[in-house]
């Protein structure tokens, strides 16, 4: 299948995390489409299990809905650093947690987005220090069962519900031995 040729690309709106842009491409059908799009760094995303199977989230106050709601652990993979590290070091700043991370899935953004979400799962997690917490930042660490996390992910009160139902799956998968 033909894909868009690009005719002109433009910065629309940039910020230290964000930048969007207007292109402009000339689609198969010959006619121009006008599209903007997000160019951002990858997301890496760590949930915290704890030996006894207490899953550690943090529970935000979130500008964009005006409510506080219940995220996984994530933040920016910096330029040149390892997806693995970064998850690892955004669980511990968030949570002051730290354990054995497993990658499940990476999967995009969305579709206008340039950026990849790395999901990893952190077994065995053990408290080794405080949170991290910016100036702007508003939060709490909790810590929920299983049937509480599970509660939170069905009920669309998580803005990472992909990567809540790649850790129901694993977990799902972890007792059933595969």
């Amino acid at each position: 299948m033909e894909e868009p040729l690009l005719l002109t690309e433009q910065e629309h709106y940039e910020s230290p995390y964000l930048v969007i842009t207007r292109a402009v491409k000339r689609m198969p059908t010959g006619e121009n489409a006008t599209f903007y799009l997000r160019r951002e760094a990858d997301v890496a995303v760590c949930l915290p299990l704890t030996q006894d199977g207490r899953f550690i989230m943090v529970e935000e106050y979130r500008h964009g809905p005006g409510r506080w709601m219940f995220e996984i652990p994530a933040g920016n993979v910096d330029s040149g650093e390892d997806v693995s590290i970064a998850a690892a070091r955004e669980a511990l700043e968030e949570t002051g947690y730290s354990g054995q991370i497993t990658h499940l899935y990476s999967t995009w953004i969305s579709a206008y987005s340039s950026a990849r979400k790395h999901i990893y799962l952190m077994r065995d997690a053990r408290k080794v220090a405080e949170p991290n917490m910016a100036a702007s930042d508003l939060f709490r660490v909790a810590e929920l069962t299983r049937t509480q996390f599970e509660a939170v992910v069905r009920s669309g009160e998580l803005t990472d519900l992909d990567a809540g139902l790649a850790y129901i799956d694993q977990i799902n998968r972890d007792l059933q031995g595969l």
